[in-house]
């Protein structure tokens, strides 16, 4: 990337041309995800099994609870004992924060399923959900409904511990409004080897009545975020809107509290890149639009989410985090003041999975869309995605700027010979003062992403 200054020699012609060229550094910020296990297992046999069931039970007559209310009915008890083996119960505690999908994009359920595209076209939440096996999807119901429920050692109906933690993954990153878990543990019961049963608890980072207590803050949160969305405004529309709101209104911070969940952006205004795509997500589902996350890493190998999201019946990819702190551009202006840099970076609003795996690499939990439309990609959608050099497209550009008051203008090319036929027409030949309203300009130069950035 480079910085200049430019003065019209026309208007200025004592002074001589010159171009001051600062380098500039391309700052992308990224979140380093990572997951803690704990395993507390805990084995009892025999004997041993008779006393210590009892006595965290209270009660062993042919059956044991294996919940802790006291008011449960006979339906919430598990036979644990026969007339010949005694069960082995193992309790496995996962503590890790869900949010790195790592153990969940390593397995391979040999149900999971590829939607045809057309059966997702009415879909707006549940993605996950539609791409695993039918087996997976009873699970998966299992899971949610004892996590919404906020439910304790309910028994599932497999005994599968990779897709019970598949399923597990699949439902957190559903449903972005179950902000309360950040983990499960389960309980294996085992007689003569087998496994015959497991029983799931969910791990809470708070009590019903406190979550209850942050949904009018999740309800202010999406009514400000949507109000300034026009009335008549597609699908397109929305999807900018909720994207320039989270970033103007959000601070990338590696330290904020709930940095893994919506409750960081909503409430603290301060997260992480799990904390941007999941708010996108929730506030996008709720005005009906398909969103759904994407994991995968970047540079160096660090875990990276963001979205995709589905508009005018076409995929695309966005990228909230980095549209906030992908890069920062640092040159001199002719006065001697450092350029800021573009409130927002719009190259990752609506870009295809070719683009997209430029700067990120995939890890698939599920099989994904892939993403090859431009229709609704933000720059063509702006009139500021250009194929070649035109006269009439650049003066409508700068127009729309000018009347919108903006403070930069940024004109994307389709490759990089139209990049430099760009820079040549605009900087060497000084064609750019045909659209300005001053007699001198700074800009930025940005040749990896094709783009020249003009200051106004």
């Amino acid at each position: 990337m480079k910085g200049w200054s430019l003065q019209n020699s026309a208007e200025n012609k004592e002074n001589k041309k010159k171009a001051v060229r600062s380098s500039l550094r391309h700052f992308i910020t990224y979140v380093i995800v990572t997951t803690v296990i704990i395993f507390s297992p805990l084995v009892l046999t025999g004997c041993d099994l008779m006393e210590d069931a009892a006595e965290f039970a209270g009660e062993l007559k042919g059956k044991l609870r294996f919940r802790d209310d006291e008011d449960r009915d006979d339906d919430d008890l598990i036979d644990l004992v026969s007339d010949e083996k005694d069960y082995v119960i193992t309790i496995t505690d996962d503590e890790a924060e869900w949010n790195s999908f790592d153990n969940a994009a390593k397995l391979s359920p040999s149900g999971m399923t590829s939607l045809r595209l057309d059966e997702l076209s009415d879909v707006t939440s549940g993605y996950y959900y539609m791409m695993v096996s039918d087996e997976e999807k009873e699970v998966y119901d299992e899971i949610y409904t004892l996590l919404t429920g906020f439910e304790n050692d309910s028994v599932l109906s497999t005994t599968d511990t990779d897709m019970i933690d598949h399923a597990f993954t699949c439902v957190l990153v559903d449903h972005p409004e179950i902000f309360y878990v950040k983990g499960y543990s389960i309980k294996t019961y085992t007689r003569d080897g087998v496994v015959e049963r497991i029983a799931m608890s969910g791990t809470y980072t708070m009590t019903q009545s406190q979550v209850m207590e942050f949904l009018p803050e999740l309800d202010r949160y999406y009514y400000a975020c949507t109000a300034a969305i026009p009335a008549d405004g597609d699908e397109y529309t929305k999807v900018k809107n909720v994207y320039e709101y989270i970033i103007r209104n959000t601070e990338y911070d590696l330290r904020a509290p709930n940095n893994q969940n919506i409750l960081s952006v909503f409430v603290n205004q301060r997260s992480v890149c799990q904390g941007y795509a999941k708010a996108m997500q929730y506030i996008l589902n709720r005005l009906g639009i398909f969103c759904t996350l994407v994991e995968g890493t970047v540079k160096e190998n660090e875990a990276h989410v963001w979205d995709m999201v589905r508009i005018n019946g076409r995929y695309y990819h966005v990228d909230t985090t980095w549209g906030d702190a992908s890069y920062k551009l640092v040159g001199e202006s002719n006065d001697g003041n450092a350029l800021r840099p573009p409130e927002i970076n719009y190259d990752y609003l609506c870009i295809t999975t070719d683009e997209i795996l430029e700067t990120h690499d995939i890890k698939e939990i599920v099989p994904l869309v892939k993403c090859d439309s431009i229709d609704d990609n933000y720059y063509v959608r702006e009139g500021l995605y250009f194929t070649s050099v035109d006269d009439e497209g650049l003066r409508r550009a700068f127009e729309k700027a000018y009347e919108q008051n903006l403070p930069t203008i940024t004109l994307k090319c389709a490759d990089y010979d139209v990049y430099h036929d760009m820079e040549e027409y605009l900087l060497e030949e000084q064609k750019i003062f045909n659209y300005l309203e001053n007699t001198s300009v700074n800009f930025v130069t940005v040749e990896e992403q094709r783009e020249i950035i003009f200051y106004l």
